[in-house]
């Protein structure tokens, strides 16, 4: 009895991309959600916009009181986790139907270095908090927003090339 090895590559599987836009949506406007939801001060708005800053101060954003504030209260993450859902739409925007030469050198790295380069730039947020609690610094809350809007535009090639199906195929890409 022989067994064959069929030559041809089976189609990758895509996901649907409004499910990663739907993410991307939910990370940028649930952080303006909180605030503005607080400034009503209806009873169950009000308290909702509480609980995600409170749920979100607790587990997510390690430095909350670095929030920008809207209408008097204070959003419900810290400027560097804002910033960084907006870099991971600057990616997303930027990958699109067409990616340039470097991000299609990018794609042809395996995913385990992808994820190395980019996680790089998140050392910075370490090296910043560190710096800030131990009083050798204070940053003020704009350049917060570009260390996170790099840092997330770095995650944000990482999460769109292990995306199935989001990536353009080499086909459809120029340079």
């Amino acid at each position: 009895m022989t067994a064959q090895v069929l030559a041809t590559q089976l189609p990758i599987r895509s996901w649907p991309r409004w499910a990663f836009d739907l993410l991307l949506w939910i990370l940028f406007l649930g952080p303006l959600a909180s605030p503005l939801f607080r400034a009503t001060g209806l009873p169950l708005v009000s308290d909702t916009g509480t609980l995600a800053r409170d749920v979100l101060a607790t587990f997510i954003c390690p430095t909350p009181e670095r929030a920008f504030f809207l209408f008097g209260w204070p959003m419900a993450v810290c400027a560097r986790c804002w910033g960084a859902t907006i870099g991971l739409w600057c990616a997303r925007l930027r990958v699109g139907e067409r990616a340039p030469s470097l991000l299609v050198w990018y794609r042809t790295l395996a995913w385990p270095w992808r994820l190395v380069l980019a996680a790089l730039p998140f050392l910075l947020w370490p090296l910043e908090i560190i710096g800030h609690y131990s009083g050798w610094w204070f940053a003020p809350l704009w350049l917060l927003l570009l260390n996170g809007m790099q840092a997330g535009f770095a995650a944000g090639l990482f999460f769109a090339s292990v995306w199935p199906g989001f990536w353009p195929q080499p086909h459809t890409m120029r340079a």
